[in-house]
Formats: C-alpha cells, structure tokens, sequence
C-alpha cells in the first residue's frame, strides 16, 4: 500500500467520508472530512462570547481526529494543517464547493451537500497538505442537480423567513442559521432545511 493509500485510509477509518480535491485559487491539495451531525455527537453545536463563534461541536467531536489524522501525515514526511478554525473556513475556500469537486455528494435546493447515503447531515472538514494524495470524484465544482431533488420542494416551503430559492439564498445574511462574526450576539438555531429533507441517515455509522 503507498503513502497516499494509508493517508486516505487513516482518514475514512476516523471519519464517515473522506475526499481529495484541489483549491482552485491556490493549487494546494486539500483533504475533505465530514463527520454525520446527530443528536448524540451535535456539529451544528456553536455558542458565541461576543466577539468570536466557539465551535462547541467541533471541538468535541472532530478535533481528536483531525489531531491523530494530522499526526499521522506528519509520521510520513509530509506537511499538514487545518484550514480555518478547527478545519471550517469562513469564506474560502468554499468547503460545500470542495466536498462537490472531491465528490462527497452535490449540492441540494437547500444549497447544503446532499450525500447518497447520509443526506445534508454530514458537516465538512479540511486539511491542507502536500501528501501525494490524487483527487477524487470529478475534481472540480460544478451545479448539478441531485436526482432526489428534481421533484422535491420541501426544503424551500420550510424556510421559516422566505430566503430560500431553489439551489440559492436569495438573502444570506437573513438567514437564521448564518455563522459570522457581525452576527455574534445570536447563536444559529435554524436547520428547518435540513431536517426537512428526506434524503439520508442521521445515525452515527
């Protein structure tokens, strides 16, 4: 087995899906993660401490393994680091866009990624790295319709303030589940979008 097969398999073995794709705007080779959110291992847990969101979820649930699956690509000579805070960048590069190049799934109506078997539960990861690791899935973005969305609608009636077009946020600073440093006296408590969807297992594999 090469070092980019044990790399990739230390990835899938610490989480439920792993993929390779390329930054567009740099080049640099970027592993995506994604963990199922549950009640019992909660992602989507921020608080804020009114100057910075805490990634409660992610700190609890994803940082061990992103430390042991950094440590393991490190044992191998290569570089790796989290881009973001806790492997979640705000901004770029567009981790829904990378997890569709890396071909974890497309994106719904809801603008979320819908996997085949997990649904818009998984929540994304990214490690930077210069480990010998090829792409995987189409390796670039691209807005194709997920076939369970073509007649689906349930996602854009859910919306509790209207923003949400098929495949678009009209208004994302509306949006009730939006995580930024100018809306930090609120938590996000919105996911009527993604609990509508009936696409996907929310168990913990």
């Amino acid at each position: 087995m090469s070092e980019a097969d044990e790399i990739m398999a230390r990835a899938r073995s610490l989480f439920d899906v792993a993929g390779v794709a390329l930054n567009p705007s740099t080049g640099d080779t970027v592993l995506i993660l994604g963990l199922v959110s549950t009640p019992e291992r909660d992602l989507d847990d921020f608080a804020h401490d009114g100057t910075t969101t805490i990634m409660r979820g992610f700190a609890r649930h994803a940082r061990a393994k992103e430390d042991d699956l950094i440590e393991f690509i490190r044992g191998r000579g290569f570089n790796a680091e989290l881009i973001g805070v806790l492997g979640y960048p705000h901004g770029e590069p567009n981790l829904k866009h990378l997890a569709v190049a890396a071909g974890l799934g497309k994106q719904g109506k809801n603008t979320l990624v819908i996997h085949p078997r997990f649904g818009p539960w998984l929540r994304f990861m990214a490690i930077r790295t210069d480990a010998p690791l090829a792409t995987t899935g189409p390796g670039v973005y691209s807005r194709d319709e997920p076939s369970c969305c073509s007649d689906c609608e349930k996602c854009v009636q859910a919306c509790p303030v209207g923003i949400l077009e098929s495949y678009r946020l009209v208004d994302t600073d509306s949006c009730l589940a939006a995580i930024s440093e100018e809306r930090s006296d609120r938590v996000a408590v919105c996911d009527r979008c993604v609990v509508v969807c009936p696409v996907g297992e929310r168990k913990a594999p």
